[in-house]
Parts: C-alpha cells; sequence; structure tokens
C-alpha cells in the first residue's frame, strides 16, 4: 500500500494567501503618477531628433526619481578609445557618454544636475579615428513656465571622468569646468524633455 505524503492543511492555506497577495501586487500599477516625457534633441538646423523616454516618479521632499530608456534605432554601435559607446553618425559624430559613477538619479525643482550628467555627450568628426575627450557635450538644463525643461550645450573635458568623485554622489564637472558652446560648432545645441 502507498501512502501519500502528508501536508498540512494550515501549510496549503499559507501558500494560497502568499500566491494571491502576489497576484494582486502584479495587477496593480507600481507607480500611479509616473510621467514619461520625451528626451528631444535639437539640430542647428532646427530638426528634432527623439532620442529617449524618460519616465519620472514622484517621490518626497517634491523630487522625482528618473529612468532614460534609450531609443536603440536612433544610435549605432561603435568601439572607440578602447570602450564602447552609442553614437549617432554624421559629420559631426554625436556619441552619448554613460556617467560611470554613482548618482541619485532625482531631480526637484531647482535641481537638475543629476539629469545633466545622465545627458552627456562626445562629439568627432566621422573621419577620426578614436574619440578625442576635450570634446564633451554638456547640456546646462533650465525648467519652462509650460513644464518642459530646456537645456543648452556647454563644453567640456571629460578627462574629469577619469578618476571617481572624492565623495560618493559628488558632481565633478561643474562652474570653471564649463565653457558656453560656440555658436553653429555643435550638431545638436539644444535638447528639450517635454
Amino acid at each position: 500500500m502507498i501512502r501519500e505524503p502528508k501536508v498540512k492543511k494550515g501549510f496549503i492555506t499559507y501558500l494560497a494567501s502568499i500566491l494571491a497577495i502576489s497576484f494582486s501586487l502584479l495587477l496593480q500599477p507600481v507607480h500611479a503618477n509616473t510621467i514619461e516625457k520625451t528626451i528631444t534633441l535639437i539640430g542647428k538646423d532646427g530638426s528634432k531628433l527623439e532620442v529617449a523616454k524618460i519616465i519620472l516618479t514622484p517621490q518626497e521632499n517634491k523630487t522625482h526619481s528618473f529612468e532614460i530608456k534609450w531609443d536603440d534605432s536612433k544610435f549605432s554601435e561603435h568601439f572607440l578609445s578602447m570602450r564602447p559607446f552609442k553614437c549617432i553618425d554624421g559629420a559631426q559624430t554625436f556619441c552619448h557618454l554613460g556617467y560611470p559613477y554613482k548618482t541619485k538619479n532625482r531631480i526637484s525643482k531647482s535641481d537638475l544636475q543629476d539629469l545633466e550628467y545622465a545627458l552627456l555627450f562626445i562629439h568627432k568628426n566621422e573621419k577620426e579615428y578614436g574619440i578625442n575627450f576635450w570634446n564633451g557635450v554638456y547640456y546646462r538644463l533650465k525648467r519652462e513656465e509650460n513644464g518642459a525643461i530646456s537645456g543648452t550645450v556647454w563644453e567640456t573635458d571629460m578627462n574629469e571622468l577619469a578618476s571617481p568623485p572624492e565623495k560618493e554622489f559628488d558632481r565633478p564637472i561643474g562652474g570653471s569646468d564649463l565653457v558656453e558652446g560656440a555658436e553653429g560648432k555643435h550638431r545638436f545645441p539644444k535638447i528639450m524633455i517635454q
């Protein structure tokens, strides 16, 4: 005679309740107040190129955490100066430079710097073999009255990022490191988030 293993009824009830709770959590939205906006590069000829979506999630103290989802169809893969880059090809190749250190990925009404660091780029002439970190692009961002965020191009030396900041979450680029972008020099002199 084969005996079936005994399973306590309490355990089955416990397991069923855990599964029911887990399933109900899956059905609920993660953040009901999440906002999605589009990140658009503005060309010097006024053309617009949508390159990413940004998802903003409300946090405490009137801040928002953010996540950027890049549109890979707008970029090509390059291996430049011994590292991979996602670039927009052209006479001036425009490459996204992922910030290699920690940020809090938060913005507030008066502090957009973590987002500025998420939007670092480097440009190069399409005939150049490698990439020169002197050709850094930093968008200084500001809020518009209509709720959009706009930015203008500033130039910087991205060699500043070769070493991690002294303190966690420090922002090593700023102030005298930034030079206003020369008119007509940059392929994408402006950025818009709306």
